[in-house]
């Protein structure tokens, strides 16, 4: 009987039906904010809130409104 070390699992949070529009990979929530997020919060004095997704094959970065 095998041991789970529940430790070593990490759970991504994928964003559901929507794809990248190079390779068609899965979009998951970015760590790092992109600038352009950065100054679309400021410049709308934080009414939208943008998300930066990255893409877990080719690492291409989106921004969502």
């Amino acid at each position: 009987m095998g041991l789970l070390d529940l430790d070593k699992i990490i759970i991504k949070r994928t964003v559901l039906s929507i794809r990248c529009t190079v390779c068609g990979g899965n979009l998951v929530v970015s760590d790092r904010k992109c600038h352009f997020a950065r100054i679309a919060r400021i410049v709308s004095l934080g009414k939208v809130k943008p998300e930066c997704y990255e893409c877990e094959t080719c690492k291409k970065r989106y921004t969502l409104f």
